[in-house]
């Protein structure tokens, strides 16, 4: 494991965890011009890595989280883990510090994961509020096939092509287009598998997610029905998005009290 690796667990469960998830958590964020990783932009005083990770170990498994961060921002990655890890936890949680690409980062993540682990999700801290049922509902399916699995969403609105002048040349059908979200779920062998050999395929551009990785080296990958409140920072228009959900999520608990 990497030097810069902590184990936040606090105690040895008394089952070796089945379950990995990598929530990656080292994108610059160039596009967001926050100055900050996306992964650290707050919302209402708390960063959404503190989202992702609370999340995450709120699932009822003896699991392993690898929170992959970029090395500056490291020791404030282990920071949120300590605050937000319930004490007894049965989640065991380390910190690692990410890669040149997403590719890259996530390979770190599963390197650090206990050989225990069987079934993998890899999820992007920059979308904070993914719940917990979509969690299950691709780890359920990832157990029942053993396959590739993502959330997906219907593209609703019309896509046109165009070229680089901007100039539209056709319609695209969008009746078999999706929109894919994270956490993505596979295999353990497969999705290592397949990174193992993700430096070798760069002549087709590089992997946009974990799902193309796995799918160039010959997997399968199917969906389940993802959801709106998955939606991933990228611009500053994104913010106001992710407001919502969040104010959304506030009152649904003032509801319930």
């Amino acid at each position: 494991m990497n030097p810069l690796a902590n184990d936040l667990s606090g105690s040895t469960p008394h089952a070796l965890p089945t379950l990995g998830v990598v929530l990656v958590a080292a994108g610059r964020g160039e596009r967001l011009g926050a100055g900050t990783p996306k992964a650290f932009v707050e919302l209402h005083g708390r960063a959404l890595l503190e989202f992702g990770v609370g999340v995450v170990t709120s699932l009822p498994h003896l699991g392993h989280l690898v929170v992959v961060a970029p090395e500056s921002h490291a020791a404030i990655a282990l920071d949120i883990v300590e605050q937000v890890l319930p004490e007894g936890s049965p989640w065991e949680v380390s910190v690692v510090p990410g890669g040149r690409e997403r590719h890259e980062s996530v390979r770190f993540g599963l390197e650090a994961l206990p050989e225990s682990v069987e079934t993998v999700l890899v999820h992007d801290a920059a979308r904070p509020f993914a719940s917990a049922e979509l969690f299950e509902r691709v780890i359920a399916e990832v157990r029942r096939t053993g396959d590739a699995v993502v959330p997906a969403l219907p593209v609703v609105d019309t896509i046109k092509r165009v070229d680089a002048d901007g100039i539209v040349h056709e319609t695209v059908d969008r009746a078999p287009l999706v929109a894919v979200q994270t956490p993505q779920g596979f295999a353990r062998e497969t999705l290592a598998a397949a990174h193992s050999t993700a430096q070798l395929q760069h002549e087709a551009g590089l992997p946009t997610d974990d799902a193309e990785v796995v799918q160039r080296a010959g997997a399968q990958v199917r969906t389940v029905p993802g959801e709106q409140r998955a939606h991933k920072l990228t611009a500053p228009a994104d913010l106001a998005i992710l407001e919502h959900f969040l104010t959304a999520n506030l009152l649904g608990l003032e509801s319930e009290a």
